[in-house]
């Protein structure tokens, strides 16, 4: 059984979903904030020339419960 999650984002803005996704647990749509962030450091870095690690998405589930954070800077992997 799918169950709806929802995806806020903060970054420079703060965009809160108010759709949701419809994952089969929460585990999944956790995997999808990480690709998400990870979409959005890379359009931050093309864009901007820079990435703010502490930007985040927060997964929230049917009844808007947080079930986890994905930070941007969680998403990469940073190496010299």
């Amino acid at each position: 059984m799918m169950a709806r999650y929802f995806f806020n984002v903060y970054n420079d803005e703060i965009t809160l979903d108010e759709e949701g996704a419809d994952f089969a647990d929460a585990a999944a749509a956790l995997r999808r904030a990480a690709n998400e962030a990870r979409n959005f450091a890379t359009e931050s870095v093309r864009a901007h020339g820079h990435l703010v690690l502490h930007h985040k998405i927060e997964v929230l589930d049917e009844q808007r419960h947080k079930v986890g954070v994905v930070h941007f800077g969680d998403a990469v992997a940073i190496e010299f």
